[in-house]
């Protein structure tokens, strides 16, 4: 299939953007691994918890494209395997794991017992096992309902989501303090779990409208799909839009209004030597131009714009992540050409993951009660 084609050449690039990264530079080669590691884990994760938040809320209009998010979770088993080269590699990625800085820093002796080697193995295997369990439960069960029928598996994924969102909420943060933000060991903020999530739902929806779309377009969905449902992903993808800039000013005010050095270098390791540009571009691309952008009512319900739109917007999530992270490995600008290479690389991965799961099972809930108002949807 030419899809797979496609999936399997961006597989190929990223090895190879990977392989000259890794020649020319390590530290620099398993930054921008860390980096699109996390990158997926998020869309992933954000699978998982699109679905929840559905059934906790009761939509309706969601049943007919709720498998698509559901789609998402077949990276959790890929990614656990994909996390053993971070351990291999830690010490070239993250100061703590380095025996020095942690003997002779103050500030990172008193870290030690949260920050060492087998405490954040434990912790990720610990996160995995959660997300897995619960995660890939609400999908078996969405699709074991596809035979069965009726409203007994509905009820039951209402009450396993009332589970898992709480426990999503509390090791995914874990799970970022232990990813991004001890890259920068002496640095912390009680924002940064909430920003991350900002981060996490935004790329979610957006990638969820990309495949919606791409599938409808090749007529997948026939006319269970219109621009009703199109139009409240596009408010989804704007209201998060909004939500992201507003948690992330907050985390930047707070820093700012309170001054304090052990808080302050994150930003200023990411604003000076060259990298204020990425800096604005956020500012400018992530917030301001998706915001204009996506304000009208039209732009929400013209698939072609909405898919243009959530392209650019994965874009400006991921140069987010860039400038969250590479500077933890290099105090001078970087351009992110083999960063964007090893992308490739997961993107194809996590192409094949969700196409295999979308090829195995129906692209549609087949008898889940709430079809009928979906198909009713009117806006």
């Amino acid at each position: 299939m030419k899809i797979n084609k496609l999936f399997i050449g961006g597989i190929v690039i990223g090895l190879i953007s990977f392989g000259v990264s890794l020649a020319c530079d390590p530290a620099r080669a398993w930054h921008g691994y860390l980096m699109n590691y996390y990158f997926f884990v998020m869309i992933g994760l954000g699978g998982a918890f699109f679905s929840a938040t559905q059934y906790l809320t009761n939509a309706g209009w969601s049943s007919t494209v709720r498998r698509i998010p559901e789609s998402l979770t077949s990276w959790f088993l890929p990614a656990l395997i994909l996390f053993i080269p971070i351990v291999l590699a830690g010490k070239s990625i993250f100061l703590w794991m380095n025996a020095g800085p942690m003997g002779s820093d103050p500030v990172l002796q008193g870290k030690i017992p949260y920050l060492n080697v087998p405490f954040f193995i434990l912790r990720a295997l610990g996160f995995f096992a959660m997300w897995y369990f619960l995660g890939n439960r609400l999908v078996r069960n969405s699709l074991k309902q596809d035979t069965e029928g009726g409203t007994a598996l509905t009820g039951k994924n209402v009450k396993l989501s009332a589970i898992f969102i709480p426990f999503f909420a509390l090791l995914f943060s874990a799970f970022s303090f232990d990813l991004i933000m001890s890259l920068d060991p002496h640095w912390f903020s009680t924002m940064f779990g909430v920003n991350c999530f900002a981060n996490l739902f935004l790329v979610t929806i957006a990638v969820t409208i990309v495949i919606v779309i791409h599938m409808k377009k090749n007529g997948y969905f026939g006319d269970t799909v219109n621009e009703n449902h199109i139009q409240n992903l596009g408010l989804l993808l704007f209201a998060f839009v909004i939500f992201y800039a507003y948690i992330a000013f907050c985390q930047y005010m707070l820093i700012w209004y309170a001054n304090l050095p052990e808080e302050t270098s994150y930003y200023l390791h990411r604003w000076d030597n060259g990298w204020s540009v990425y800096a604005l571009f956020i500012i400018c691309f992530k917030f301001i131009a998706p915001f204009l952008l996506l304000l009208p009512r039209e732009a929400k319900r013209n698939m072609n714009y909405l898919l243009g739109m959530s392209y650019f917007i994965i874009f400006a999530n991921w140069v987010d992540m860039f400038w969250m992270v590479m500077p933890a490995h290099s105090t001078k600008v970087i351009t992110p050409f083999l960063e964007f290479g090893i992308f490739l690389g997961f993107a194809g991965a996590f192409g094949l993951s969700v196409r295999k799961f979308l090829t195995t099972h129906p692209v549609q809930p087949q008898k889940d009660p709430r079809v009928q108002e979906a198909l009713h949807l009117h806006q």
